[in-house]
């Protein structure tokens, strides 16, 4: 069992830090760098104006501080706790199954998870995230049976630690207090064996008491750029969900054939999941009992996450990454009971190829959102003495300033003229010291709807448009721009 569990780990790193670099940073990481660059207070106060609790940044900071801030250091960061996620994957496994052989499959499938491998290769907190919350529901299901204090010590702080990494990390925790009112509300705990459990929630939340203002007003004025869903948008994009998984993000960019496979696996699951559902609470067999309840904590985040997802469309298999073990835990928990041993093997196999299939279709996009390198390349190329670069809106200029950081590109830092387009252009319009001048408009900007009268607005302002060039990287265009006066000739490029 060792040697097999060594050989599962492996697997897991080496899909994990394949090809790390050959993708550039998106905004998103791009945004974590920045932020990870400054003191822990005013991380603290950034993010409380930002739609993430602070943990991960933190830890980033001084991850970046021990080592580096190169694009393998800080992915890295994310790799280990993918990889240091297969400890509780493993535990909670064995406290569910008896068969070794169900929780080898169940560590297989993780490895081989695309979304997991997808969200371990970005300096974002959803490995961190994964991580705490199932050491959270690791000491959370050990605490039933040795609520001492060292593993309700644990319990409160995997969990405290997962809802200041992201607020996701609630459906767990809201999950694990659901299942203490059931087993006290049926009997199956008594109140004064749970007592210590319900204490420890309470301690949880007294924690996490100074977060929970902002946490409340992100919440309440939501996410602008997150559009409300129609009911048939929403049943779609819990469709998605379970392509995603089982497909990588990108299976979208393969040919019919393979929509064709992601649908076909997707109604597989939801049918298995449903039958295997009306089984169970038509038999005899009790949910909190033996461990059952473990599979709440599939179920009860899904369903919460669908119905937000409706007011707020939210990429489940982003947010929901988190739940992808204890869905691998359930369709094997389900297989046990319901299907012979093999087929309960062909399942496995079944999944565990198509999984494969999924991770090949990761690795070969190698793009992401927001490809800088090729918008910077193409600047590098017709750049000349004296440019300077504009971007809108503004933040997106961190990407040239993280290159310029680490000696990747010789351009300058963009310069920052105003808050939106209309304070930029009045901004030029006002100067005179300004000569050649590019402007990157990034339009998965949520103020995009001026850029298109850019260029006129350049020309009235007695500019030439002498460069322009569209990209198409994920999810929206990127429009790139330069501008020169009629008086400035002989550009000469460094």
């Amino acid at each position: 069992m060792k040697f097999i569990l060594l050989i599962i780990i492996i697997l897991t790193a080496v899909l994990r830090i394949y090809d790390i670099e050959i993708k550039n940073m998106w905004f998103d990481e791009v945004y974590s760098w920045k932020l990870s660059q400054k003191s822990v207070t005013v991380i603290v106060s950034d993010t409380s104006g930002d739609i993430h609790p602070p943990f991960f940044y933190i830890v980033l900071k001084y991850w970046t501080e021990l080592f580096n801030d190169s694009i393998l250091s800080m992915r890295l960061l994310s790799v280990l706790t993918s990889l240091l996620s297969i400890i509780f994957i493993y535990k909670i496994s064995k406290i569910v199954f008896n068969k070794n052989y169900l929780v080898i499959f169940i560590l297989l499938l993780y490895a081989v998870s695309p979304v997991n491998i997808f969200y371990s290769q970005e300096v974002r907190m959803l490995s961190l995230n994964l991580f705490l919350c199932l050491g959270s529901v690791y000491y959370f299901l050990i605490s039933f049976k040795d609520s001492s204090f060292k593993n309700l010590l644990l319990y409160i702080l995997f969990s405290v630690l997962a809802i200041y990494t992201h607020y996701f990390a609630f459906l767990i925790i809201f999950t694990e207090f659901i299942i203490l009112i059931l087993k006290v509300f049926t009997k199956t705990e008594k109140f004064s064996e749970t007592k210590k459990l319900f204490i420890s929630v309470f301690l949880i939340n007294l924690f996490y008491l100074p977060w929970y203002p902002v946490f409340f007003q992100q919440v309440s004025k939501g996410q602008p750029w997150r559009t409300v869903l129609t009911f048939k948008d929403s049943g779609i994009n819990f469709l998605d969900y379970f392509k995603h998984i089982f497909l990588s993000n990108y299976y979208t960019f393969e040919p019919g054939y393979i929509h064709f496979l992601a649908t076909f696996i997707t109604y597989f699951i939801l049918a298995f999941l449903l039958y295997s559902l009306f089984r169970f609470f038509n038999s005899k067999v009790k949910l909190m009992k033996d461990n059952n309840y473990t599979i709440l904590f599939f179920f009860i985040p899904l369903i919460i996450a669908g119905i937000i997802s409706i007011k707020q469309n939210i990429l489940l298999s982003r947010y929901l990454s988190i739940v992808v073990p204890f869905l691998l835990i359930t369709i094997m928990f389900f297989s046990d009971k319901y299907l012979k041993r093999k087929l309960t093997v062909t399942l496995f196999i079944f999944l565990f190829s198509i999984s494969s299939l999924g991770v090949y279709i990761n690795y070969r996009n190698e793009f992401k959102n927001n490809d800088y390198r090729k918008i910077i390349n193409y600047i590098e190329e017709n750049f000349t003495d004296g440019d300077q670069i504009l971007t809108e809106p503004h933040f997106m200029g961190w990407s040239i300033e993280y290159y310029k950081e680490h000696s990747q590109t010789k351009l300058p830092v963009p310069v920052i003229f105003g808050w939106n387009i209309d304070m930029q252009l009045d901004s030029i319009n006002n100067r005179n010291d300004l000569k050649n001048l590019w402007i990157i408009q990034d339009y998965s900007s949520l103020e995009n709807e001026k850029y298109d009268s850019t260029i006129s607005r350049m020309e009235n302002m007695g500019y030439i448009k002498s460069k322009d060039k569209t990209f198409y990287p994920v999810p929206s265009k990127v429009n790139v721009s330069k501008f020169i006066r009629p008086e400035i000739k002989n550009e000469r490029k460094y």
